[in-house]
């Protein structure tokens, strides 16, 4: 603890004009006396942790925008695995379809089948060796239907 105390006396020496107003201390207490750099460096450290504040917040706002447009990226992602996928079954069916039509082609092409000029209609014709007695009228006509195209 530093104590300020005034020594008058020398005063009343020189100058008996001037009485000697205090002769004890006005302020008690410890009272740190930091230099300048102690003064600069806090400024420095407390700057400092302003701009370490700044920049987590910024790091934290640009990690939610990261992981955010990393989920619409896998989003698309699965979306593109799907189409590519349908695409491919598509792109089989449409093989398939194209080697019919050009299995169809080069028949028309040669002349290979000889195709109908007129179509006659003929109606079913039941078997003779079955029984009316016992077939069912509808045992009989599953029997030709396969001959018609049902």
């Amino acid at each position: 603890m530093s104590r300020i105390t005034v020594d008058t006396s020398a005063l009343k020496q020189h100058n008996n004009i001037r009485p000697s107003r205090q002769t004890n201390p006005i302020i008690y207490g410890y009272f740190p006396h930091k230099t300048y750099n102690e003064i600069a460096i806090a400024r420095v450290n407390r700057t400092l942790c302003v701009l370490l504040g700044i920049l987590i917040f910024v790091s934290l706002v640009s990690y939610y925008f990261v992981t955010s447009s990393e989920m619409t990226l896998n989003k698309i992602g699965k979306e593109t695995i799907k189409l590519n996928n349908e695409n491919v079954e598509l792109q089989n069916k449409l093989d398939n379809m194209q080697s019919y039509d050009n299995v169809d082609q080069v028949v028309r092409k040669n002349n290979l089948l000889n195709t109908a000029q007129q179509v006659i209609e003929v109606p079913a014709a039941v078997a003779s060796n079955v029984n009316s007695k016992t077939a069912n009228v509808r045992d009989v006509k599953d029997s030709y239907k396969w001959s018609m195209g049902y």
